[in-house]
């Protein structure tokens, strides 16, 4: 897959999407214990729903993404719905701002990532704190923001040259 041509590369593109998300939560749902060495694993689900989002908005759609988020909230035995909501408006704050960042170089994609994930994970802390749930330590989440936000070039260059999925361009992007 090289490009979104048609929509039928649209649509394997999204079953793709769909089949990666659900690969990434069914290995995070199996007992590993790969997480006992003290550093949190990374938001991939995150990571990779931005990075594609970025790349090809047209790839994926709102749908999926609530699908897929509040599937996660209720496997992973998440607060139901705030962390999708945080997710939602971050990805059509990132969907509107995209065709300013297709001009700039990757480090502004990159950093455009780091401060959603920072803004989701403090905005989480501070609903949870108001509605007096328990919360993990600071240092804990910012970790997990850190490593999430560590690991986006390899998902960008896992999606680029295993995937096919480039990055458009504004004119491109105007047709879409």
């Amino acid at each position: 897959m090289t490009g979104l041509s048609s929509p039928r590369h649209v649509w394997a593109y999204r079953a793709l999407f769909l089949g990666l998300c659900a690969t990434v939560i069914a290995y995070k749902l199996l007992p590993l214990n790969l997480n006992d060495r003290g550093l949190p694993g990374p938001d991939l689900l995150l990571a990779l729903t931005l990075a594609w989002l970025l790349r090809q908005p047209a790839v994926v759609p709102i749908g999926s993404i609530l699908i897929v988020f509040l599937m996660a909230d209720f496997l992973f035995q998440r607060p139901p719905g705030l962390w999708t909501l945080l997710v939602l408006i971050v990805s059509e704050s990132l969907r509107q701002r995209r065709l300013t960042m297709t001009e700039f170089p990757f480090l502004v994609e990159w950093s455009a990532f780091a401060g959603a994930v920072l803004a989701m994970i403090l905005l989480e802390r501070i609903i949870l704190w108001v509605l007096m749930v328990d919360l993990p330590p600071l240092g804990l989440s910012l970790t997990h923001g850190i490593v999430t936000t560590a690991i986006y070039p390899l998902v960008v260059g896992i999606s680029k040259f295993l995937f096919g999925l480039r990055k458009i361009g504004p004119a491109e992007a105007e047709v879409l």
